[in-house]
């Protein structure tokens, strides 16, 4: 896959989720994918139906979005590193790990200050 490859597929991700298109969404996630949310605590979430339902439950019914402020991709594009910003201020570093064109791992790690 070439580098190019996985920036764009991360904006189209990202687009998708600021939409809460889950349809087009769930076509960036490979079957097992893997999310560790590094909060107060660190969750685990794995597969494709477990990240999906914990999206949409931190979503819920709000209507925040955010925007990447920030953008760094290794050299073989396989990991994408991203500062992303939400409508209240909240940042998050989130770490992608691409394989056959899809999401197979993200680190998200949320921001303090």
């Amino acid at each position: 896959m070439k580098p190019m490859d996985t920036k764009g597929l991360l904006s189209a991700f990202f687009e998708a989720e600021n939409k809460r298109d889950w349809v087009t969404y769930r076509k960036f996630l490979s079957r097992d994918v893997v999310w560790e949310l590094h909060s107060q605590q660190v969750k685990t979430i794995r597969g494709i139906d477990d990240y999906l339902a914990a999206i949409r439950e931190a979503y819920g019914a709000c209507g925040d979005t955010f925007v990447c402020e920030a953008l760094y991709r290794s050299g073989d594009g396989t990991r994408i590193a991203a500062i992303l910003k939400n409508s209240l201020g909240d940042r998050s570093c989130d770490i992608f790990e691409f394989s056959d064109g899809r999401i197979t791992k993200e680190y998200e790690f949320i921001l303090n200050g």
